[in-house]
């Protein structure tokens, strides 16, 4: 065999082309291109944005890096699902519990590794852990759009996608305030927004805003004026 250095350069690589190297027994392989981009597309070994998951079918506990239905099943399209049971431990064997934590409350994307064009698009509403020792969550999604259905033991990447969220706000014109005595806010957000007050010569006037849930907070000022609340 003759000095690697002394052949030609191939600047056009093929899914197909093979390299030679030697697998983990030692034993002297030829690798596929294509077989080498797959492992790293779905072995968590590369950051793709996102965590990949493969699609399980069977209702039997999750191992790291699997997703399933709540009750096991296959063949459900994209805009049918509304709640889906995730290991919380990647294929790389990490804890991506946090991240998923971050993404609650935003738009979740969940599209298959070698076919972008299968996916689902979601508000991704909670991430539920029965005990805080589980390694896996239940998922609850509202679906925005998408494409196809879920296809047993393929790789799906979980990444956020704000792309068609818009931000939520809420306003509420021409309001007496009466010094000391607090205002009911009914924003129906479900959040718990950022609050601005603006009396009627436009002068912005800071009130001391309590927040009894993610759908409301009441408001009080020390001085008697009329004004408009604006949450955000």
């Amino acid at each position: 065999m003759a000095r690697i250095s002394t052949y030609t350069t191939d600047e056009s690589v093929q899914a197909t082309d093979k390299l030679l190297g030697s697998n983990a027994g030692g034993e002297t392989k030829n690798f596929r291109v294509e077989d080498i981009t797959t492992f790293l597309n779905t072995s968590g070994t590369l950051n793709l944005d996102g965590v990949v998951e493969q699609f399980q079918i069977a209702d039997i506990a999750l191992t790291r890096g699997k997703f399933k239905l709540p009750s096991g099943g296959n063949g459900i399209a994209f805009s049918g699902i509304t709640s889906l049971k995730v290991s919380t431990q990647s294929l790389a064997n990490i804890n991506v519990t946090e991240f998923f934590n971050h993404v609650v409350g935003q738009g979740l994307k969940i599209s298959r590794v070698d076919n972008i064009s299968e996916f689902g698009h979601y508000s991704f509403v909670s991430a539920i852990k029965a005990d805080a020792s589980d390694d896996f969550a239940t998922f609850s999604l509202s679906f925005i759009g998408g494409n196809s259905t879920l296809r047993e033991d393929k790789y799906y990447l979980f990444n956020l996608d704000n792309s068609t969220l818009t931000d939520k706000s809420f306003a509420r014109e021409n309001i007496n305030f009466t010094a000391g005595t607090p205002v009911t806010i009914s924003h129906n957000l479900a959040k718990f927004p950022a609050v601005t007050t603006i009396d009627s010569g436009g002068s912005h006037i800071v009130g001391d805003v309590q927040h009894t849930d993610n759908n409301n907070f009441k408001i009080t000022f020390k001085a008697s004026f009329q004004g408009s609340v604006y949450a955000n």
